[in-house]
């Protein structure tokens, strides 16, 4: 298996670091969802919360994917031209400017806070819209302290330091469970809503300390390389311009999602919640594998992109598309066979009752095949952030938005709110198909033969290891009438991880003739 872990020690190292940040901060995910489930159910008061939470959800989840590649690449290349002083004068610069835009977008957002709610909730009544509205209110100062969190992290990451900036999702689940549940106000909906501003506050207090202490060795080494302070002034418009392309980019893309919160709700009290407990427990899958990889290897692409060294920055992303499906196939289709006990464990308690078990299943099954086109997609975006090519990610993302629009008009008319689901797996689809055309015509890269039998083979491992998992539960089930859920899922994930490992050694026993990476060119 060589061919898979095939990196350089340190990204490798990297990536477990991150892999391990990332498996705390899915445990406290699975937490969060846990305690939300309990608290609010499955029904149309957690519909009343995801609307509320629309736009503060985007705010976190577009920051680093639209921050890293602006800020990243500047501070790298800052840095090693004219010095350390400078590229934190800059890193302040942008510091301002995120404020300054994250203030201006929460005033905005205050005062079309009932227009922005009206426009999610086509299926609320006017009491349920304003229970939003206040909701709303209270996670608003959540914004401003993510912003500066998703800063510190990228800088963070530009001195290969990992670990807390993949470990703030996990502080600030932690702090919002809290708040859920310990918070001396009668009102859930109040207590998640204030749960979400203090969770951000929390991920910006666990990053700063690390932060003053990168700052002051790097004023110790200051200018080592170049022998002096170089006060060249940095023209910062690119930077933002590009920012603007990245915001109008994922905007694009998250509209989608704003979209199928707003479908969801008309769809019956609770189809929102049922989405919403099955996309983010599916997440796991692509956190794991494609985050955790492209975190680690965001910083290094953009440095053979930045030297042009097309052969050292294929081979960077062949080693990383390899080790993603490695780890994503296998664990998705586990996550298919065990979804039941899954959701039983981590939702099925409080006012969660069994029929939503059943319905968040099925839900998971098909996000758990989004995400996992979605992993291989987010080395080949780390690509095209690397390019800084902002108008390329508005044409990528606008591309999909549209096919998932219409795709959820189909087919929510076909098969009611999970239609929503299956839009996603198809507009992921076509998405990689683009994101891989792009990288043959402007890299150079594409798939070899042997190329294409390492991925059949891991797939017919993958696939015949969850097979066998399935009939060993299969025959747990005849042995033991009523197995708990913890037994299944002990019995069915041990099963799974020894089968797929003995299936991939056997099937990768036989060597092939392609030594370059995963995928050659």
């Amino acid at each position: 298996m060589r061919w898979i872990l095939d990196m350089d020690s340190k990204n490798f190292r990297a990536t477990a670091i991150v892999m391990l940040s990332l498996g705390i901060a899915m445990a406290t995910g699975f937490s969060r969802q846990s305690a939300l489930a309990a608290t609010l159910g499955a029904g149309r008061v957690t519909d009343i919360f995801l609307v509320a939470f629309a736009l503060p959800e985007f705010v976190f989840v577009a920051l680093p994917v639209i921050l890293s590649p602006v800020v990243i690449p500047l501070f790298m290349q800052v840095r090693r031209q004219n010095g350390e002083a400078l590229a934190w004068r800059v890193a302040w610069r942008l510091a301002i400017w995120l404020l300054t835009a994250t203030l201006i977008l929460g005033l905005l957002a205050a005062w079309a806070a009932p227009l922005l709610i009206t426009w999610l909730s086509p299926g609320f009544d006017i009491l349920e819209r304003q229970q939003a509205v206040v909701v709303f209110y209270w996670m608003l100062p959540g914004l401003l302290f993510m912003g500066i969190s998703t800063l510190v992290g990228a800088l963070l990451q530009v001195y290969r330091r990992f670990a807390r900036p993949a470990l703030t999702t996990a502080i600030y689940n932690l702090v919002f469970i809290a708040s859920l549940l310990a918070l001396p106000l009668d009102d859930p909906l109040q207590r998640a809503g204030l749960g979400v501003t203090l969770g951000a506050i929390a991920a910006l207090i666990f990053q700063l300390p690390l932060l003053v202490q990168v700052r002051a060795r790097a004023n110790l080494s200051l200018d080592v390389s170049t022998g002096a302070i170089t006060d060249t002034p940095v023209d910062l418009r690119p930077a933002l311009i590009l920012f603007g392309w990245m915001s109008a980019g994922y905007g694009i893309h998250h509209l989608i999602l704003f979209i199928d919160r707003a479908m969801a709700t008309a769809q019956g009290a609770g189809s929102a919640a049922v989405l919403n407990y099955g996309y983010h427990l599916a997440l796991t899958v692509g956190q794991l594998s494609g985050l955790a990889v492209s975190t680690v290897l965001f910083p290094t692409l953009s440095e053979q992109i930045e030297a042009g060294d097309s052969a050292a920055a294929r081979r960077t992303l062949s080693q990383a598309l390899g080790l993603v499906l490695a780890l994503a196939l296998p664990a998705g289709l586990g996550v298919i066979i065990l979804r039941q006990p899954v959701v039983q464990v981590l939702l099925e308690h409080g006012v969660f009752t069994s029929r939503d078990t059943q319905a968040v299943g099925l839900s998971l099954a098909i996000y758990t095949l989004a995400v996992i086109t979605d992993a291989l997609c987010q080395p080949l975006w780390r690509l095209v952030y690397a390019w800084r090519d902002g108008r390329l990610v508005l044409a990528v993302n606008g591309a999909q938005t549209l096919i998932r629009l219409a795709a959820n008009l189909i087919l929510v008319g076909v098969i009611g709110y999970n239609g929503l689901a299956v839009s996603a797996v198809i507009g992921l689809s076509i998405q990689l198909l683009i994101l891989m055309a792009l990288a043959r015509r402007r890299l150079g890269w594409q798939i070899s033969r042997a190329g294409w039998s390492r991925a059949i083979r891991i797939t017919l491992a993958a696939s015949l290891a969850a097979l066998a998992t399935f009939g060993v539960l299969q025959g747990l089930a005849k042995f033991l009438a009523q197995p708990s859920p913890w037994l299944i899922l002990l019995v069915g994930g041990f099963a799974l991880l020894l089968l797929y490992g003995a299936f991939l050694a056997g099937f990768l026993r036989r060597p092939l003739q392609d030594e370059e990476g995963f995928f050659h060119w």
